[in-house]
Protein backbone atom coordinates (compact mmCIF):
# COMPACT_ATOMS: atom_id res chain seq x y z
CA UNK A 1 0.00 0.00 0.00
CA UNK A 2 1.26 3.45 -0.89
CA UNK A 3 2.57 5.57 2.03
CA UNK A 4 3.25 8.92 2.08
CA UNK A 5 6.55 10.57 3.20
CA UNK A 6 6.26 11.65 6.66
CA UNK A 7 6.16 15.25 7.49
CA UNK A 8 9.53 15.77 9.83
CA UNK A 9 8.86 16.86 12.97
CA UNK A 10 12.26 16.31 14.87
CA UNK A 11 12.75 13.07 17.07
CA UNK A 12 10.11 11.78 19.24
CA UNK A 13 7.62 13.98 21.22
CA UNK A 14 7.89 14.64 24.49
CA UNK A 15 4.48 15.18 25.28
CA UNK A 16 1.01 15.69 23.20
CA UNK A 17 -1.33 18.19 23.21
CA UNK A 18 -4.69 17.48 22.23
CA UNK A 19 -7.01 20.22 20.89
CA UNK A 20 -11.04 20.09 20.16
CA UNK A 21 -11.94 23.85 19.12
CA UNK A 22 -15.45 23.66 18.84
CA UNK A 23 -15.57 23.19 23.00
CA UNK A 24 -12.31 24.72 23.07
CA UNK A 25 -10.97 21.73 25.75
CA UNK A 26 -7.34 21.35 25.41
CA UNK A 27 -5.45 18.19 27.33
CA UNK A 28 -1.68 17.32 27.91
CA UNK A 29 -0.47 14.09 27.73
CA UNK A 30 3.63 13.81 28.58
CA UNK A 31 3.47 9.93 28.65
CA UNK A 32 2.24 9.60 32.50
CA UNK A 33 -1.17 11.08 32.39
CA UNK A 34 -3.46 13.37 30.69
CA UNK A 35 -4.05 16.89 32.44
CA UNK A 36 -6.33 19.56 30.76
CA UNK A 37 -4.82 22.62 30.40
CA UNK A 38 -6.65 26.16 31.22
CA UNK A 39 -5.35 28.29 29.69
CA UNK A 40 -3.90 27.14 26.35
CA UNK A 41 0.01 27.03 26.38
CA UNK A 42 2.62 24.85 24.72
CA UNK A 43 6.09 23.87 25.17
CA UNK A 44 9.04 22.82 22.78
CA UNK A 45 9.22 19.15 21.83
CA UNK A 46 5.17 18.42 22.15
CA UNK A 47 3.03 17.62 19.35
CA UNK A 48 -0.07 18.91 18.52
CA UNK A 49 -2.88 17.56 17.19
CA UNK A 50 -6.30 18.15 16.42
CA UNK A 51 -9.84 16.87 14.13
CA UNK A 52 -11.94 18.44 11.78
CA UNK A 53 -15.41 18.17 12.35
CA UNK A 54 -17.62 15.95 9.58
CA UNK A 55 -19.73 18.52 7.93
CA UNK A 56 -16.78 20.52 7.09
CA UNK A 57 -15.42 17.72 5.12
CA UNK A 58 -16.13 16.51 1.68
CA UNK A 59 -15.70 12.62 1.85
CA UNK A 60 -15.19 10.45 -1.47
CA UNK A 61 -13.68 7.68 -3.08
CA UNK A 62 -11.64 7.89 -6.06
CA UNK A 63 -9.91 5.40 -8.40
CA UNK A 64 -6.11 5.92 -10.04
CA UNK A 65 -4.60 3.74 -12.90
CA UNK A 66 -2.23 1.56 -11.31
CA UNK A 67 0.02 3.19 -14.08
CA UNK A 68 0.09 6.55 -12.28
CA UNK A 69 4.08 6.38 -10.28
CA UNK A 70 3.39 7.57 -6.51
CA UNK A 71 5.34 10.73 -6.83
CA UNK A 72 2.34 11.66 -9.71
CA UNK A 73 -0.58 10.52 -7.14
CA UNK A 74 -1.29 13.85 -5.33
CA UNK A 75 -1.29 15.72 -8.68
CA UNK A 76 -3.90 13.00 -10.13
CA UNK A 77 -6.42 13.13 -7.82
CA UNK A 78 -6.45 16.69 -7.28
CA UNK A 79 -7.10 16.53 -10.72
CA UNK A 80 -9.40 14.10 -10.90
CA UNK A 81 -11.34 15.59 -7.65
CA UNK A 82 -11.57 18.81 -9.26
CA UNK A 83 -13.46 17.14 -12.28
CA UNK A 84 -15.43 14.21 -11.23
CA UNK A 85 -16.52 16.03 -7.73
CA UNK A 86 -17.71 19.39 -9.23
CA UNK A 87 -15.27 21.33 -7.05
CA UNK A 88 -15.13 25.25 -7.34
CA UNK A 89 -11.97 26.04 -9.70
CA UNK A 90 -11.70 29.21 -7.94
CA UNK A 91 -10.69 27.99 -4.57
CA UNK A 92 -7.82 26.22 -3.86
CA UNK A 93 -8.73 23.32 -1.96
CA UNK A 94 -7.03 21.50 1.22
CA UNK A 95 -6.96 17.91 -0.07
CA UNK A 96 -5.25 14.36 1.34
CA UNK A 97 -6.05 10.78 0.84
CA UNK A 98 -5.71 7.08 1.81
CA UNK A 99 -5.43 4.67 -0.20
CA UNK A 100 -7.94 1.65 0.13
CA UNK A 101 -6.54 -2.31 0.62
CA UNK A 102 -7.07 -4.04 -2.90
CA UNK A 103 -6.47 -7.43 -4.35
CA UNK A 104 -3.28 -7.62 -6.73
CA UNK A 105 -5.65 -8.21 -9.69
CA UNK A 106 -7.53 -5.00 -9.79
CA UNK A 107 -6.68 -2.57 -12.57
CA UNK A 108 -7.11 0.40 -10.37
CA UNK A 109 -6.09 1.91 -7.07
CA UNK A 110 -8.96 3.23 -4.79
CA UNK A 111 -8.68 5.80 -2.62
CA UNK A 112 -10.72 7.87 0.21
CA UNK A 113 -10.24 11.38 -0.48
CA UNK A 114 -10.55 13.95 2.35
CA UNK A 115 -11.24 18.00 1.42
CA UNK A 116 -11.75 20.92 2.71
CA UNK A 117 -11.29 24.41 2.28
CA UNK A 118 -8.28 26.86 3.79
CA UNK A 119 -11.13 29.75 4.70
CA UNK A 120 -12.90 26.89 7.13
CA UNK A 121 -9.38 25.93 8.54
CA UNK A 122 -8.08 29.75 9.33
CA UNK A 123 -11.86 30.89 10.51
CA UNK A 124 -11.76 27.63 13.15
CA UNK A 125 -7.83 27.38 13.65
CA UNK A 126 -6.36 30.59 13.46
CA UNK A 127 -7.16 31.75 17.15
CA UNK A 128 -5.35 28.35 18.64
CA UNK A 129 -2.61 28.86 16.50
CA UNK A 130 -1.82 32.41 17.51
CA UNK A 131 -1.21 30.73 20.88
CA UNK A 132 0.56 27.87 19.91
CA UNK A 133 2.02 28.52 16.68
CA UNK A 134 1.59 25.06 14.65
CA UNK A 135 -1.11 22.18 14.51
CA UNK A 136 1.33 18.96 13.42
CA UNK A 137 -1.92 17.04 12.46
CA UNK A 138 -5.63 17.90 11.72
CA UNK A 139 -7.25 14.17 11.10
CA UNK A 140 -10.44 13.92 9.46
CA UNK A 141 -12.80 12.95 12.87
CA UNK A 142 -14.01 10.21 11.69
CA UNK A 143 -10.64 8.61 10.98
CA UNK A 144 -9.46 9.10 15.10
CA UNK A 145 -11.21 5.56 15.22
CA UNK A 146 -8.67 3.67 13.58
CA UNK A 147 -6.37 4.13 16.37
CA UNK A 148 -8.84 1.48 18.20
CA UNK A 149 -7.22 -1.05 15.51
CA UNK A 150 -4.08 -0.01 15.44
CA UNK A 151 -3.70 -0.54 19.16
CA UNK A 152 -5.63 -3.81 19.38
CA UNK A 153 -8.65 -2.18 21.41
CA UNK A 154 -11.09 -3.51 19.11
CA UNK A 155 -10.65 -6.64 16.76
CA UNK A 156 -9.91 -6.03 13.37
CA UNK A 157 -11.82 -9.05 11.86
CA UNK A 158 -15.38 -7.44 12.48
CA UNK A 159 -17.64 -4.95 11.04
CA UNK A 160 -18.16 -1.45 13.43
CA UNK A 161 -20.57 1.44 13.31
CA UNK A 162 -19.52 4.23 15.42
CA UNK A 163 -22.27 7.38 16.05
CA UNK A 164 -21.07 10.62 17.84
CA UNK A 165 -23.24 13.64 18.67
CA UNK A 166 -21.47 17.05 19.21
CA UNK A 167 -22.78 20.72 19.76
CA UNK A 168 -22.26 21.81 15.80
CA UNK A 169 -22.02 18.19 14.50
CA UNK A 170 -23.09 14.80 14.62
CA UNK A 171 -21.69 12.10 12.21
CA UNK A 172 -21.31 8.24 11.76
CA UNK A 173 -18.60 5.99 10.76
CA UNK A 174 -18.53 2.80 9.37
CA UNK A 175 -15.24 0.39 9.80
CA UNK A 176 -14.90 -3.35 8.57
CA UNK A 177 -11.46 -5.20 9.29
CA UNK A 178 -9.66 -2.06 10.90
CA UNK A 179 -10.44 0.28 7.79
CA UNK A 180 -12.95 3.32 7.34
CA UNK A 181 -15.12 2.41 4.61
CA UNK A 182 -18.12 5.19 5.33
CA UNK A 183 -18.36 8.49 6.74
CA UNK A 184 -21.25 10.83 6.85
CA UNK A 185 -22.89 13.73 9.25
CA UNK A 186 -25.96 13.80 10.44
CA UNK A 187 -28.47 16.46 10.51
CA UNK A 188 -28.89 16.11 14.21
CA UNK A 189 -26.01 18.02 16.25
CA UNK A 190 -27.31 19.26 19.58
CA UNK A 191 -27.89 22.27 18.36
CA UNK A 192 -29.76 20.98 15.79
CA UNK A 193 -31.67 19.06 18.18
CA UNK A 194 -32.65 21.98 20.19
CA UNK A 195 -34.32 23.49 17.09
CA UNK A 196 -36.34 20.26 16.96
CA UNK A 197 -37.34 20.67 20.27
CA UNK A 198 -38.06 24.33 19.87
CA UNK A 199 -40.77 23.37 17.63
CA UNK A 200 -42.16 20.18 19.00
CA UNK A 201 -42.51 22.35 22.26
CA UNK A 202 -43.31 25.88 20.68
CA UNK A 203 -40.72 27.44 22.57
CA UNK A 204 -36.94 28.51 22.59
CA UNK A 205 -35.39 25.54 24.16
CA UNK A 206 -31.28 26.45 24.21
CA UNK A 207 -28.62 23.91 23.11
CA UNK A 208 -26.87 24.10 26.91
CA UNK A 209 -30.21 22.88 27.99
CA UNK A 210 -30.00 20.10 25.75
CA UNK A 211 -26.72 19.20 26.48
CA UNK A 212 -27.24 19.42 30.63
CA UNK A 213 -29.96 17.60 30.71
CA UNK A 214 -29.07 14.65 28.02
CA UNK A 215 -25.27 14.44 30.32
CA UNK A 216 -27.37 14.19 33.32
CA UNK A 217 -30.50 12.25 32.39
CA UNK A 218 -29.92 10.76 29.47
CA UNK A 219 -33.59 10.40 27.57
CA UNK A 220 -34.34 8.32 31.09
CA UNK A 221 -36.41 11.71 31.60
CA UNK A 222 -39.06 11.84 34.95
CA UNK A 223 -41.17 14.10 33.81
CA UNK A 224 -43.32 12.70 31.40
CA UNK A 225 -44.64 15.57 29.43
CA UNK A 226 -40.94 16.80 28.86
CA UNK A 227 -40.18 12.82 28.05
CA UNK A 228 -42.29 12.60 24.82
CA UNK A 229 -40.72 15.26 23.02
CA UNK A 230 -37.25 13.80 23.78
CA UNK A 231 -38.72 10.65 22.52
CA UNK A 232 -39.88 11.95 19.36
CA UNK A 233 -36.88 13.44 18.83
CA UNK A 234 -34.91 10.65 19.42
CA UNK A 235 -36.87 8.45 17.33
CA UNK A 236 -36.68 10.83 14.28
CA UNK A 237 -32.78 10.87 15.11
CA UNK A 238 -32.54 7.24 14.86
CA UNK A 239 -34.90 6.28 11.84
CA UNK A 240 -32.50 9.10 9.87
CA UNK A 241 -29.31 6.70 11.21
CA UNK A 242 -31.29 3.83 10.03
CA UNK A 243 -32.27 5.25 6.53
CA UNK A 244 -28.08 5.94 6.19
CA UNK A 245 -26.93 3.08 7.42
CA UNK A 246 -29.53 0.73 5.20
CA UNK A 247 -27.35 2.80 2.27
CA UNK A 248 -23.86 2.59 3.68
CA UNK A 249 -24.07 -1.53 3.99
CA UNK A 250 -25.66 -1.98 0.62
CA UNK A 251 -22.91 0.05 -1.17
CA UNK A 252 -20.08 -1.42 0.92
CA UNK A 253 -21.53 -5.01 0.89
CA UNK A 254 -21.62 -5.55 4.69
CA UNK A 255 -24.43 -8.00 5.88
CA UNK A 256 -23.86 -7.66 9.19
CA UNK A 257 -22.48 -5.18 11.75
CA UNK A 258 -21.24 -7.03 14.47
CA UNK A 259 -21.29 -4.01 17.15
CA UNK A 260 -22.69 -0.40 17.14
CA UNK A 261 -21.12 1.79 19.52
CA UNK A 262 -22.57 5.35 20.76
CA UNK A 263 -21.25 8.29 22.59
CA UNK A 264 -21.05 12.21 22.60
CA UNK A 265 -19.11 14.83 23.61
CA UNK A 266 -21.05 14.95 27.12
CA UNK A 267 -20.56 11.50 27.31
CA UNK A 268 -22.73 8.30 27.48
CA UNK A 269 -26.53 9.16 26.61
CA UNK A 270 -28.63 7.03 29.02
CA UNK A 271 -31.43 5.15 27.62
CA UNK A 272 -29.93 5.62 23.80
CA UNK A 273 -29.48 1.76 23.41
CA UNK A 274 -33.18 1.07 23.54
CA UNK A 275 -33.72 3.64 20.19
CA UNK A 276 -30.87 1.89 18.65
CA UNK A 277 -32.48 -1.67 19.58
CA UNK A 278 -35.96 -0.59 18.49
CA UNK A 279 -34.69 1.44 15.19
CA UNK A 280 -31.53 -0.39 14.48
CA UNK A 281 -32.63 -3.64 15.42
CA UNK A 282 -29.39 -4.19 17.28
CA UNK A 283 -27.81 -3.69 20.62
CA UNK A 284 -25.55 -0.68 21.13
CA UNK A 285 -22.46 0.01 23.46
CA UNK A 286 -20.80 3.27 25.30
CA UNK A 287 -17.27 4.35 24.41
CA UNK A 288 -15.74 2.14 27.13
CA UNK A 289 -13.09 1.69 25.57
CA UNK A 290 -9.79 0.63 27.52
CA UNK A 291 -7.21 3.17 25.75
CA UNK A 292 -4.49 2.76 28.26
CA UNK A 293 -4.26 6.62 29.26
CA UNK A 294 -4.11 7.48 32.95
CA UNK A 295 -5.89 10.86 34.10
CA UNK A 296 -7.20 12.29 37.06
CA UNK A 297 -9.86 14.43 35.48
CA UNK A 298 -13.39 13.67 36.37
CA UNK A 299 -14.82 13.92 32.67
CA UNK A 300 -12.30 13.56 29.70
CA UNK A 301 -14.18 13.32 25.84
CA UNK A 302 -13.53 10.18 24.24
CA UNK A 303 -11.93 12.61 21.07
CA UNK A 304 -9.40 13.69 23.02
CA UNK A 305 -8.42 9.99 24.48
CA UNK A 306 -8.45 8.79 20.27
CA UNK A 307 -6.40 12.30 19.50
CA UNK A 308 -3.42 11.18 21.85
CA UNK A 309 -3.71 8.05 20.49
CA UNK A 310 -3.75 9.01 16.47
CA UNK A 311 -0.63 11.45 17.61
CA UNK A 312 1.19 8.43 18.91
CA UNK A 313 0.54 6.64 15.80
CA UNK A 314 1.66 9.29 13.47
CA UNK A 315 4.63 10.40 15.75
CA UNK A 316 6.02 7.06 17.12
CA UNK A 317 4.94 3.86 15.14
CA UNK A 318 4.91 5.90 11.41
CA UNK A 319 1.31 4.97 10.60
CA UNK A 320 -0.55 6.99 7.90
CA UNK A 321 -3.33 9.23 8.91
CA UNK A 322 -4.73 11.77 6.16
CA UNK A 323 -3.03 15.61 7.21
CA UNK A 324 -5.46 18.58 6.61
CA UNK A 325 -3.08 20.54 8.14
CA UNK A 326 -2.16 24.38 6.70
CA UNK A 327 -0.29 25.45 10.02
CA UNK A 328 2.73 23.64 9.86
CA UNK A 329 5.89 24.44 12.48
CA UNK A 330 8.55 26.52 11.43
CA UNK A 331 11.45 24.13 9.73
CA UNK A 332 15.42 24.94 12.33
CA UNK A 333 16.72 28.18 11.28
CA UNK A 334 19.25 26.74 9.13
CA UNK A 335 16.41 25.76 6.91
CA UNK A 336 14.32 28.79 6.37
CA UNK A 337 15.24 31.31 3.80
CA UNK A 338 16.15 33.38 6.31
CA UNK A 339 17.95 31.58 7.85
CA UNK A 340 20.06 30.84 4.09
CA UNK A 341 20.04 34.79 3.80
CA UNK A 342 21.61 35.36 7.18
CA UNK A 343 24.26 32.40 6.46
CA UNK A 344 25.06 33.58 2.64
CA UNK A 345 25.36 37.38 4.19
CA UNK A 346 27.61 36.02 6.79
CA UNK A 347 29.72 33.86 4.09
CA UNK A 348 29.94 36.92 1.71
CA UNK A 349 31.02 39.29 4.54
CA UNK A 350 33.53 36.88 5.42
CA UNK A 351 34.78 36.50 1.74
CA UNK A 352 34.43 40.28 1.01
CA UNK A 353 36.62 41.24 3.97
CA UNK A 354 39.69 38.69 2.77
CA UNK A 355 39.15 38.39 -0.77
CA UNK A 356 37.86 41.41 -2.00
CA UNK A 357 39.26 40.29 -5.63
CA UNK A 358 37.67 37.19 -5.30
CA UNK A 359 34.50 38.83 -4.52
CA UNK A 360 34.31 40.90 -7.65
CA UNK A 361 35.34 38.39 -9.67
CA UNK A 362 32.42 36.21 -8.13
CA UNK A 363 30.04 39.27 -9.11
CA UNK A 364 30.66 38.62 -12.58
CA UNK A 365 30.14 35.43 -12.79
CA UNK A 366 26.49 35.66 -10.89
CA UNK A 367 25.72 38.45 -13.37
CA UNK A 368 26.80 35.71 -16.17
CA UNK A 369 25.03 33.17 -14.36
CA UNK A 370 21.70 35.68 -14.48
CA UNK A 371 21.97 36.00 -17.68
CA UNK A 372 22.13 32.83 -18.91
CA UNK A 373 19.32 31.92 -16.68
CA UNK A 374 17.50 34.77 -17.94
CA UNK A 375 17.98 33.11 -21.73
CA UNK A 376 16.62 29.19 -20.64
CA UNK A 377 13.72 30.62 -19.06
CA UNK A 378 12.33 32.29 -21.96
CA UNK A 379 12.66 28.55 -23.65
CA UNK A 380 11.05 26.90 -20.78
CA UNK A 381 8.35 29.79 -20.20
CA UNK A 382 7.43 29.06 -24.28
CA UNK A 383 7.03 25.64 -23.47
CA UNK A 384 5.28 25.60 -21.12
CA UNK A 385 2.64 27.45 -22.75
CA UNK A 386 2.32 24.95 -25.30
CA UNK A 387 1.68 22.54 -22.55
CA UNK A 388 -0.93 24.39 -21.02
CA UNK A 389 -2.44 24.84 -24.29
CA UNK A 390 -2.66 21.80 -25.27
CA UNK A 391 -3.96 20.76 -21.24
CA UNK A 392 -6.81 23.01 -21.61
CA UNK A 393 -7.59 21.68 -25.19
CA UNK A 394 -7.69 18.06 -23.72
CA UNK A 395 -9.75 19.29 -20.29
CA UNK A 396 -12.14 20.58 -23.31
CA UNK A 397 -12.29 17.02 -24.69
CA UNK A 398 -12.36 15.17 -21.76
CA UNK A 399 -15.44 17.45 -20.44
CA UNK A 400 -17.54 16.63 -23.57
CA UNK A 401 -16.93 13.01 -23.28
CA UNK A 402 -18.05 13.13 -19.78
CA UNK A 403 -21.26 15.11 -20.79
CA UNK A 404 -22.00 12.45 -23.29
CA UNK A 405 -21.28 9.61 -20.76
CA UNK A 406 -23.46 11.13 -18.29
CA UNK A 407 -26.56 11.31 -21.37
CA UNK A 408 -25.70 7.79 -21.75
CA UNK A 409 -25.65 6.22 -18.11
CA UNK A 410 -28.86 8.38 -17.76
CA UNK A 411 -30.96 7.41 -20.63
CA UNK A 412 -29.89 3.30 -19.85
CA UNK A 413 -30.67 4.33 -15.94
CA UNK A 414 -34.24 5.19 -17.28
CA UNK A 415 -34.36 2.02 -19.67
CA UNK A 416 -33.13 -0.39 -16.72
CA UNK A 417 -35.49 0.86 -13.63
CA UNK A 418 -38.49 0.32 -16.55
CA UNK A 419 -37.32 -3.02 -17.47
CA UNK A 420 -37.30 -3.67 -13.60
CA UNK A 421 -40.60 -2.14 -12.78
CA UNK A 422 -42.03 -4.76 -15.46
CA UNK A 423 -40.04 -7.56 -14.09
CA UNK A 424 -40.93 -6.52 -10.64
CA UNK A 425 -44.69 -6.54 -11.62
CA UNK A 426 -44.70 -9.74 -13.55
CA UNK A 427 -43.17 -11.62 -11.47
CA UNK A 428 -42.81 -10.50 -7.62
CA UNK A 429 -46.24 -9.42 -6.85
CA UNK A 430 -47.25 -12.81 -7.76
CA UNK A 431 -45.13 -14.77 -6.13
CA UNK A 432 -45.62 -12.62 -2.93
CA UNK A 433 -49.31 -13.00 -3.40
CA UNK A 434 -49.07 -16.73 -3.67
CA UNK A 435 -46.20 -17.10 -0.36
CA UNK A 436 -49.53 -15.37 1.44
CA UNK A 437 -52.28 -17.41 0.37
CA UNK A 438 -50.24 -20.51 1.22
CA UNK A 439 -49.38 -19.75 4.49
CA UNK A 440 -52.49 -17.77 5.99
CA UNK A 441 -54.42 -20.87 4.90
CA UNK A 442 -52.18 -23.01 7.08
CA UNK A 443 -52.73 -20.62 9.76
CA UNK A 444 -56.36 -20.92 9.84
CA UNK A 445 -55.58 -24.72 9.69
CA UNK A 446 -54.41 -24.11 13.00
CA UNK A 447 -56.93 -21.49 14.57
CA UNK A 448 -54.07 -18.14 14.45
CA UNK A 449 -54.93 -14.79 13.36
CA UNK A 450 -53.06 -12.43 11.71
CA UNK A 451 -52.64 -9.20 13.18
CA UNK A 452 -50.25 -7.76 11.11
CA UNK A 453 -47.81 -8.57 8.06
CA UNK A 454 -44.62 -7.27 7.21
CA UNK A 455 -42.65 -8.16 4.15
CA UNK A 456 -38.98 -7.25 3.25
CA UNK A 457 -37.91 -8.55 -0.50
CA UNK A 458 -38.08 -11.94 0.62
CA UNK A 459 -39.24 -12.31 4.50
CA UNK A 460 -42.32 -12.11 5.87
CA UNK A 461 -42.99 -10.67 9.34
CA UNK A 462 -46.34 -12.13 11.50
CA UNK A 463 -47.90 -10.63 14.00
CA UNK A 464 -49.97 -13.53 15.25
CA UNK A 465 -52.68 -14.46 17.96
CA UNK A 466 -54.03 -17.63 19.52
CA UNK A 467 -55.95 -18.55 22.15
CA UNK A 468 -53.65 -21.41 22.60
CA UNK A 469 -49.63 -21.22 23.18
CA UNK A 470 -49.66 -25.00 21.64
CA UNK A 471 -51.63 -23.94 18.00
CA UNK A 472 -48.60 -21.55 17.36
CA UNK A 473 -46.15 -24.17 17.91
CA UNK A 474 -47.60 -26.87 15.80
CA UNK A 475 -48.08 -24.53 12.83
CA UNK A 476 -44.77 -23.82 13.47
CA UNK A 477 -43.71 -27.77 13.61
CA UNK A 478 -46.02 -28.35 10.91
CA UNK A 479 -44.10 -25.81 8.27
CA UNK A 480 -40.92 -26.71 10.16
CA UNK A 481 -41.52 -30.53 8.78
CA UNK A 482 -43.44 -30.57 5.50
CA UNK A 483 -42.35 -27.39 4.05
CA UNK A 484 -38.90 -26.63 4.50
CA UNK A 485 -37.98 -26.72 1.12
CA UNK A 486 -39.77 -23.79 1.17
CA UNK A 487 -39.63 -21.87 3.76
CA UNK A 488 -37.11 -21.07 7.06
CA UNK A 489 -39.81 -20.11 9.70
CA UNK A 490 -38.30 -18.94 13.48
CA UNK A 491 -39.83 -17.07 16.45
CA UNK A 492 -37.96 -15.65 19.65
CA UNK A 493 -41.17 -16.10 21.61
CA UNK A 494 -44.63 -16.28 22.29
CA UNK A 495 -46.14 -14.83 25.09
CA UNK A 496 -49.78 -13.31 26.52
CA UNK A 497 -50.77 -10.21 25.60
CA UNK A 498 -51.37 -9.35 29.17
CA UNK A 499 -51.09 -11.23 32.63
CA UNK A 500 -54.64 -11.77 32.88
CA UNK A 501 -55.41 -12.32 29.37
CA UNK A 502 -55.84 -16.20 27.40
CA UNK A 503 -54.68 -15.02 24.68
CA UNK A 504 -51.04 -15.48 23.21
CA UNK A 505 -48.83 -13.55 20.73
CA UNK A 506 -45.89 -14.41 19.04
CA UNK A 507 -43.90 -12.86 15.81
CA UNK A 508 -43.27 -15.27 13.17
CA UNK A 509 -40.32 -14.43 11.24
CA UNK A 510 -40.84 -16.86 7.79
CA UNK A 511 -37.77 -16.60 5.03
CA UNK A 512 -38.66 -17.55 1.36
CA UNK A 513 -36.08 -19.97 0.27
Amino acid sequence: MWKKKRQENGSKAQAYLSINPYNQTFYLYDGKALKKLSPLKSKKGTYHISHLQAKDLIISTLAVSKNIPDEDLQDVIEIKAYEELDLDPAIEYTIDFIEYPAPIHEKERKFQVFITEPSLLKETFDPIVDKIGYIDALVPAPLLFKTLYTNEILDTNEAHLFIYFQKDDAFLTLYNQGEMLYAKSLKYSFKEMAERLSELKGKDVSVEEVMRRLAQDGVKIEDLDELQYYMQLFSEVFMHINDILIYAKRAHNIDIIDKIFISSSVGSIKGIEEYAQTYLAQEAYEYAFDYGIATNEPYVEDLHYLQVLTAIDINEKGENYPNLTIFHRLPPLHRRPSGELLMVLGVSLALALAYPLYNIALTYKYKFDTAMMQKEYAKVHAKKIALESRINALRKEIADLQKKIKLNREDLARRMAILEKIYDKKVNYIMKAETLADLTQDMVKYKIKTIAIDNNESIFDFNVTAVDEKQITKFIKYITDTKYDKYNITTREINKTDENSTVYMSRLKVEVK
